[in-house]
């Protein structure tokens, strides 16, 4: 009787601890209660072939309130998939016998990397995600296009190297061309530069981009929440022996500075860099910094630089024509102006270097909108060497109060370009536009230039009452 009595008691105590253990910690098999997913699909968008993508999350949610078991977790093509997977730490084509507790998720990291497939457009690489539990079969589906690519890291490129269009350029480290050689981008090229990456120029670069077919420089995250942030690379910095350099019909985009100049030569009848038909845009900080180096400007965009859109320190020759400075900046909190130029280099050492500063600019725009409700003044020259420094500005819209009282009375002071849409626009996620508004005061205010016939875009220029700024506006 003792015995029964003893196996009673257990059996009411084994009976109290299973009563004790939290409702959601109990399995349940029930075909009702079938997982729910966050997403039914992921999309990569464009990757490169050698390089991971992003990391895209998928949650998988257990509503019920106990516990289920998810009998395997795997990858259609398994270890033959572009695809990995990372369940709990874990990094396996498969995984079994997972437990989500009642009202809890499990988390799913997903990663594609895509192996090189000798095509020059873009292909398609699918798989899935399949879920099996309680007898029920999900999946999630899996989809990225993989992009073949010509890759450089930290490579010391060929005299006269030609970079074609038929590939994306990347770009890992550096690329450098070296003193006496010269690289040429043919029109339509992309380049895309890792994090730091950027192009090192001690010889000449030719960048051969047309209306139709533009050179593209930006950094290699092509996600769509990247394609406007500053910083992804480091720029193109050119030094001390490069010359001759062109740039027409590019893009220059999300670098930290976007032309980084150093190759002085002094000879105000050459310029080091020549930029036509150009956009500089979603600067960390500079979207032309230079070091008395000559530089001419025609039909450029230069817009959202972290400090300045233009800085010419130590002097040197500098001719803007037909550009527009909008520089909006509504990433950064700027107290720098926009267009800044001194005839003195501070060095390290304690010392300096003087030199003059010779600017020219005609029928360009710079603005930046207000801050606070005010206009800031966005124009600096500051002569704190003993060398001159000579300034003729015609026919521009200025945003300035320093200098109102000294300019040429052909331009146009502190009058807003209305520009098409800017961070002070009403409308919100429209891309900006810099083109001009049929109200814009920019409108027929330029003087004619024999030597400049388009616009930005290729538009042909009004022989007789041009527009002020880098783009014409269709007239009626």
């Amino acid at each position: 009787m003792k015995y029964l009595l003893c196996i009673f008691s257990l059996l009411l105590v084994l009976l109290s601890l299973y009563s004790c253990e939290p409702e959601e910690e109990i399995l349940t098999r029930s075909p009702k209660a079938a997982l729910q997913f966050s997403t039914d699909s992921l999309i990569y968008d464009t990757v490169f072939v050698k390089t991971g993508s992003v990391t895209k999350r998928v949650y998988l949610y257990n509503y019920d309130k106990n516990a289920v078991q998810v009998d395997e977790i795997k990858l259609g093509r398994l270890g033959n998939s572009a695809y990995r997977v990372i369940i709990n730490g874990v990094e396996s084509p498969a995984a079994r016998n997972i437990r989500i507790r009642g009202g809890d998720s499990l988390l799913v990291l997903v990663k594609v990397f895509i192996q090189p497939d000798n095509r020059n457009t873009p292909f398609l690489v699918k798989d899935s995600l399949v879920v099996s539990q309680n007898n029920n079969v999900q999946d999630v589906k899996l989809v990225a296009y993989g992009q073949d690519a010509y890759f450089y890291r930290d490579q010391e490129l060929a005299c006269n190297s030609v970079w074609k269009a038929d590939k994306p350029h990347v770009i890992y480290d550096r690329v450098i061309i070296n003193k006496g050689c010269t690289l040429t981008i043919e029109k339509g090229a992309r380049i895309y530069a890792h994090k730091g990456a950027g192009i090192l120029v001690d010889g000449s670069l030719r960048v051969e981009g047309t209306a139709q077919e533009r050179v593209v420089f930006t950094g290699d995250r092509l996600e769509k929440f990247y394609e406007d942030i500053p910083g992804q690379w480091s720029g193109i910095r050119f030094f001390t022996n490069s010359k001759e350099n062109v740039i027409r019909y590019a893009d220059i985009r999300n670098a930290q500075v976007g032309i980084w100049a150093g190759s002085p030569d002094r000879n105000p009848n050459t310029y080091e860099i020549k930029l036509e038909q150009c956009t500089i845009q979603n600067m960390y900080t500079i979207g032309i910094l230079s070091y008395t180096t000559d530089i001419q400007a025609i039909n450029t965009l230069i817009s959202n630089c972290g400090q300045h859109a233009v800085a010419g320190f130590g002097g040197g020759t500098y001719d803007f024509k037909y550009c527009t400075i909008a520089n909006y900046t509504p990433d950064f909190r700027r107290d720098t102006p926009s267009f800044a130029f001194t005839d003195r280099i501070e060095l390290d050492n304690g010392q300096h270097i003087d030199y003059r500063v010779k600017l020219s600019m005609v029928n360009s725009i710079v603005w930046a909108g207000t801050k606070g409700g005010k206009l800031t003044d966005e124009i600096l020259f500051r002569n704190d060497g003993n060398s001159p420094v000579e300034v003729a500005l015609l026919n521009n819209i200025l945003q300035t109060e320093r200098y109102k009282d000294q300019l040429d009375k052909s331009n146009i002071i502190n009058q807003d370009p209305r520009f098409r849409y800017t961070p002070e626009s009403p409308r919100k996620n429209i891309p900006f536009d810099y083109t001009l508004d049929t109200l814009s005061v920019a409108n027929g205010g330029a003087r004619p230039l024999p030597t400049v016939k388009q616009d930005l875009k290729d538009l042909p220029r009004d022989n007789d009452k041009p527009d002020i700024g880098a783009y014409e506006r269709l007239k009626p």
